[in-house]
C-alpha cells in the first residue's frame, strides 16, 4: 500500500523522488509556517499594538525590503563561489538569532519600535544572501526534467505556510501575545538546518581562483539584455511585486479599521490569500504541462489579478474579501510559476545563481516600492483607494509590454 501511494505522489510530484530534495521540501515547510506567524506577529506589533502610525507598516516593510534590492545581486555572484550548503546553514542560523532576541524583548516588555526597525533591516541583510543561495541549491537538488515540479512544489510549501501561520499567528497572538510568534519562528530555523546538514550532496571541486567579480556580474546581465524570453520574465514579475504588494502591506488596516475583525480576522485574510496560492502552487505543475497555450494561461492570470485586488479593494464584506483574495493568491501564484518556469529552463546552470540574484532582485526587490507606494497612498487617499489604484497600473502596465512584445515573448509561450 505505501509503495502505491509512493509510487502515485511521484508521478504527480517527480520532485519528491529526490531524498535531498524531500528533505528541503520538509525543513522549510516547516520553518515557513513560522515566518509566516512572525510576519503577522510583527504587523500586529506595529499597527495597532505599539503605534498608530499606519504608514510606519509600509516603511518597514520597505526598510526589511530594501536590503534585497541594494546586495542580491552581488550574493547572486558569491551563490555561484561558494558551498551553498554550508551557507545555508549559516544564514538560518542567523535568522533564528534575530527572532529569539525579538521574542526576548517582547517578553520582557522592553520591545520599541526602532528594535523592530533594525531586527528588520538585519533580516533583510541576510535574506539578500539567502534568497538566491537557496534557490540555486534548490535546483541542485533534482534533475533538470523536474525543474517545474520542484519550483511547483517549492511555491506550494510557501503558500502553505501562509494559510498555516497567519491562522495559527491569529489565534496565539490572541490568546498569548505576540512573542509566542517570534519563540516558534526562532525554533523553527532549527528544522532547515538539520534538513540541510543531512542532505548528501555530491562533492565538487573547490576552485581557488575565480573570473573578477564585476565581469560575472555583467556576464549575467549581458545574457538577459539578449534573451528576450528572459527579460520581460523580470519585468513581469517587477510589475506583479510592486502592484499586489501593497495588499499584504495594508492588510492588517483592513482587518482593524475596515472590518473590525481583530487578529483572529487579519490571521483570516492572510490565510485566504495564502490558500488561494497554495491550491496554484500546488496545481501549477499539472496545469502547467496540460495547458497548451501558456499565453493564454499567462493573460487569463492577469485578468484574474486585476478583477479580484479591484474587488477586494472597493467592495468591503468580509466573506466577499476572503474569496477575492484566494482567486488573487491563485493568480499570482501561478503567474510566478510561469515566469520562473520560463527563466529557470532558459538558464545555463554556470550562470544559475547569477540570473536568480536578478530575479530575486525584482521579485523581492520591487517589494519595498510596493510598501513605500501603500505608505504613501494610505497617508494621502486611503487604503482601500490605494490598492484599487495599484490593480488598475498593475493591469494597465501588464497589458502594455504583453502586446508590445507578442512576436518576442508572448509566442515563445505557446
Amino acid at each position: 500500500m505505501l509503495h502505491r501511494v509512493k509510487y502515485h505522489v511521484g508521478n504527480f510530484l517527480p520532485a519528491l523522488r529526490s531524498p535531498n530534495y524531500r528533505l528541503y521540501f520538509f525543513g522549510q515547510g516547516i520553518s515557513l509556517i513560522g515566518t509566516w506567524m512572525q510576519t503577522v506577529a510583527e504587523q500586529w506589533l506595529i499597527y495597532p499594538t505599539l503605534t498608530t502610525n499606519k504608514s510606519l507598516l509600509g516603511i518597514v516593510s520597505a526598510i526589511n525590503l530594501l536590503p534585497v534590492t541594494i546586495l542580491v545581486l552581488f550574493a547572486g555572484v558569491w551563490a555561484d563561489r561558494i558551498d551553498r550548503r554550508k551557507a545555508q546553514m549559516v544564514l538560518q542560523s542567523c535568522y533564528a538569532i534575530i527572532a529569539f532576541v525579538m521574542s526576548y524583548l517582547i517578553f520582557s516588555g522592553r520591545v520599541e519600535v526602532w528594535h523592530v526597525i533594525v531586527a528588520s533591516a538585519i533580516t533583510g541583510i541576510v535574506f539578500a544572501f539567502d534568497m538566491p543561495t537557496r534557490q540555486a541549491l534548490m535546483i541542485n537538488l533534482v534533475d533538470k526534467e523536474h525543474f517545474a515540479s520542484a519550483l511547483s512544489l517549492n511555491g506550494a510549501i510557501f503558500n502553505a505556510a501562509r494559510v498555516v501561520g497567519p491562522a495559527i499567528a491569529g489565534a496565539l497572538i490572541a490568546a498569548a501575545g505576540i512573542a509566542p510568534a517570534y519563540l516558534f519562528n526562532g525554533v523553527s530555523f532549527l528544522a532547515v538546518i538539520v534538513s540541510v546538514w543531512m542532505m548528501r550532496l555530491p562533492i565538487h571541486p573547490k576552485r581557488t581562483e575565480h573570473p573578477p567579480f564585476r565581469g560575472q556580474l555583467a556576464e549575467g546581465f549581458r545574457f538577459v539584455r539578449q534573451t528576450p524570453v528572459v527579460f520581460v520574465s523580470l519585468t513581469l514579475v517587477a510589475i506583479l511585486t510592486i502592484f499586489t504588494w501593497p495588499v499584504n502591506t495594508l492588510m492588517a488596516v483592513f482587518a482593524h479599521d475596515i472590518y473590525n475583525r481583530g487578529e483572529v480576522g487579519f490571521g483570516l485574510l492572510q490565510s485566504a490569500f495564502g490558500l488561494g496560492a497554495m491550491v496554484g502552487a500546488f496545481g501549477f505543475h499539472a496545469l502547467y504541462e496540460k495547458v497548451r497555450r501558456k499565453n493564454r494561461l499567462l493573460l487569463s492570470c492577469v485578468f484574474v489579478i486585476f478583477f479580484s485586488t479591484m474587488t477586494y479593494a472597493l467592495w468591503h464584506q468580509f466573506i466577499l474579501s476572503l474569496l477575492m483574495l484566494f482567486f488573487s493568491g491563485w493568480s499570482v501564484a501561478t503567474m510566478i510559476g510561469i515566469l520562473n518556469t520560463v527563466v529557470q529552463e532558459s538558464v545555463p546552470d554556470r550562470l544559475r545563481g547569477r540570473i536568480l540574484s536578478y530575479y530575486s532582485f525584482v521579485l523581492v526587490g520591487g517589494m519595498p516600492f510596493g510598501a513605500l507606494l501603500a505608505s504613501l497612498g494610505v497617508g494621502i487617499i486611503s487604503a482601500p483607494l490605494t490598492i484599487a489604484l495599484c490593480a488598475l497600473l498593475f493591469g494597465l502596465a501588464s497589458v502594455v509590454i504583453l502586446y508590445s512584445t507578442r512576436d518576442t515573448f508572448l509566442t515563445k509561450l505557446i
